[in-house]
């Protein structure tokens, strides 16, 4: 009686306490008060030593409360089932022993189910439904095997990592969801990532856990490929055979912004860009506004060009400069593909707009996707008139540049009295889905994803993020261009906003949300994801940057990078490439500065998109193109002098072609040693230090 008694008082005093603030710089996402009230019940249960009564809640919460957004922190938010999971893993051996005799039972009828009908999904289900139980151990070295089997080494290692020990040293709340006490023998563990780091392609990664191997478990012995002995000089056997891994994946063409959908460049190799094989000049008859204030992001397939533009495509053969195709000889602008003449004149807002216009693309399954139309993306009250804007598919493959997909904002959900929503970038495709950000309202921003199928054109699912309060002037059109990442099974958005999220991509599930200051600057907006290193790059300030976790999304590192933070480079080597008015290395891991090449003048100041090629970065100034060394941030030439090809800086894109420069409203193509020897490879060598560019 007497702990019924204390228990409804615990509830009663709950229950008038006023719920953390929703809200967090401006952001308000939607979350569950009922799973938040009860965990904050478990967390006094935990506190007074209830384990029963703590279990029994955090139970009553995952089977109540799955898929709803908790809040974790100020300006953090999580899945309920990942929260409540997290507090399962960290709870004391008393409590953790209580729900164990609770949900063991199920959790092996579960796991000795899908083991036996060889099902990794049904196996998975304990990842979710019971991770503390004993049988999750067992589940995740399965799954980790059965990845390994289907050829999937970064997924395996995925499953097997979270078989580690946690770091002692690191605040609970910060901590990567880890299995809590494992049968499984640490140095096994680690011996099996640097197999599947080998098995990736990734030697640079299979070295650095290998030094964990030996620095934590030098003297551990086991099998490895049916030979016995120590687990270290086993696993070094196989590293010091790098042939016996797979090659580098084959070079893959700039098929969308920051080169893939993974945003981190692409693979073909370096080259020395020297005279312009080709220029064009792109005029205003298809943009928002004037030609030279449009920021472009060109992609590639096979040996064509394309660039978009507010309201057009254009395309061009990339030896030559001719159009992409010889049907388009008979219109009057022969390199426009989309749209087909006749066309009128683009209704273009009346109203100023904040924001910069940038236009990007995405090929995929022989299809170029874009969002056409106006810029536009939250229109002011006083704007007087209609503005419209479509996402279009072009046929590539047999086609020519035939349409054959077009999605207006008409189809997305908007059944109140909130107005409709607005596609508020290029959208992205994987497989037979397409997915794209999307925006409605103005000051109060909404912020969401949706998915469509490419083959039919209908909505699978769209997900509301969060509501922003944006602080433009509300007389001003608002032109954003927002993008996703895509990374395993999962989509990152990052956006003009500040906030960031993980949403599953098969059923837009929302992994976690976390919100930050609005970046400020130009666009596009896009989260930069390090899956190797289990983070996400992200701008969260006009002058900062932060890595934010995965999985559950909290700040591992923030940076203060002066001068302006405006495009996330790549990722290569365990280096974050970042730049604006200069140009920075940073060690993924930490947020440690490894190398900067700082710009006084404005001259010297970047000016466009760089690149990263291997291990050779491109870097745009205004006048001149930097190549630099990604180890050290030495130079490897003398800059190109960009002002003498009759160009300036602007978005790069490397092709087996040659270099492809976007910017000032001209399109330029350096060939390699000027398109005169195309069989000559490009040998880089850092140059004299008396001949070095001040760094």
């Amino acid at each position: 009686m007497i702990v019924e008694r204390a228990t409804l008082l615990i509830c009663l005093g709950l229950l008038v306490l006023p719920d953390p603030a929703a809200a967090q710089l401006g952001v308000t996402v939607e979350t569950s008060t009922a799973a938040r009230r009860k965990l904050r019940l478990v967390d006094e249960y935990l506190r007074r030593e209830a384990w029963a009564e703590a279990v029994s809640f955090l139970r009553q919460t995952l089977e109540q409360h799955a898929g709803e957004l908790v809040e974790v922190a100020a300006g953090r938010y999580l899945d309920t089932t990942a929260q409540v999971n997290r507090m399962l893993v960290n709870m004391p051996p008393q409590a953790l022993t209580i729900y164990r005799e609770a949900v063991d039972p199920q959790a092996r009828r579960w796991f000795e189910s899908g083991r036996t009908n060889n099902d990794p999904l049904a196996v998975s289900r304990l990842l979710k439904n019971a991770y503390a139980s004993r049988w999750t151990d067992e589940a995740l070295w399965w799954l980790g095997q059965a990845a390994w089997q289907a050829n999937r080494p970064r997924h395996a290692a995925g499953y097997w990592r979270q078989l580690l020990p946690t770091d002692p040293d690191v605040n609970p709340i910060q901590r990567s969801l880890r299995f809590p006490d494992s049968r499984h023998a640490e140095a096994d563990v680690r011996a099996r990532l640097v197999l599947c780091h080998c098995l990736d392609g990734r030697l640079d990664l299979a070295r650095a856990e290998w030094v964990r191997l030996k620095r934590r478990n030098p003297d551990a012995r086991g099998s490895l490929a049916g030979r016995k002995g120590r687990l270290v000089e086993l696993v070094a056997r196989w590293l010091e055979q790098p042939g016996l891994w797979p090659a580098p994946p084959a070079a893959t063409p700039h098929t969308t912004f920051g080169g893939s959908p993974e945003r981190n460049g692409t693979t073909i190799a370096a080259l020395d860009p020297a005279a312009p094989l080709w220029q064009a000049r792109l005029d205003d008859s298809l943009s928002a506004g004037r030609s030279v204030h449009t920021d472009r992001f060109p992609v590639a397939w096979g040996d064509r060009l394309f660039v978009a533009d507010s309201f057009g495509i254009r395309g061009w053969k990339l030896a030559s400069g001719q159009p992409a195709w010889a049907a388009n000889n008979t219109r009057t602008d022969r390199h426009v593909l989309f749209p087909s003449p006749p066309y009128g004149v683009p209704v273009r807002a009346a109203r100023q707009r904040a924001g910069r216009v940038c236009t990007s693309l995405c090929v995929a399954g022989g299809r170029l996707y874009a969002r056409i139309g106006s810029a536009v993306t939250a229109q002011s009250a006083q704007e007087p008139r209609p503005l419209f804007h479509e996402l279009v598919g072009l046929d590539l493959e047999q086609g020519e540049g035939r349409l054959v997909l077009q999605l207006d904002t008409k189809k997305l959900p908007g059944d109140d009295s909130r107005g409709t929503w607005s596609f508020d970038g290029a959208p992205l495709v994987i497989g037979e889905k397409l997915y794209v950000t999307t925006r409605r309202g103005h000051p109060q921003a909404e912020l969401g994803v949706s998915c469509f199928d490419t083959a039919s054109g209908q909505v699978d699912w769209h997900r509301r993020l969060a509501v922003a309060v944006t602080r433009t002037d509300e007389t001003l059109n608002i032109v954003t261009h927002n993008l996703l990442a895509h990374v395993d099974d999962h989509l990152v958005y990052s956006g003009d906003s500040g906030v960031v999220a993980s949403l599953e991509i098969a059923s837009g599930t929302i992994d976690w949300v976390t919100a930050f200051d609005p970046p400020g600057g130009p666009g596009p907006f896009c989260g930069l994801p390090a899956p190797a290193s289990e983070l996400i790059l992200v701008r969260t300030g006009p002058e900062s940057l932060a890595a934010v976790d995965l999985h559950d999304g909290h700040t591992v590192w923030k940076r203060q990078l002066p001068g302006g933070v405006e495009h996330l480079l790549a990722l290569r080597e365990g280096l974050a490439i970042v730049s604006g008015h200069s140009l920075w290395a940073l060690n993924i891991s930490t947020g440690q500065l490894a190398w900067h090449r700082l710009a006084g003048e404005t001259h010297q100041h970047g000016h466009g998109r760089g690149l990263v090629a291997g291990t050779v970065v491109y870097w745009p100034t205004r006048e001149q193109l930097m190549l630099l060394d990604l180890r050290s941030g030495r130079p490897l030439r003398q800059p190109v002098q960009l002002d003498f090809r009759g160009c300036t800086g602007g978005n790069l894109l490397l092709s087996p072609r040659g270099l492809v420069v976007c910017g000032g409203g001209r399109l330029t193509v350096l060939g390699q040693f000027a398109g005169h020897r195309p069989d000559s490879s490009f040998r880089l060598s850092l140059i004299s230090p008396t001949s070095r560019s001040s760094r």
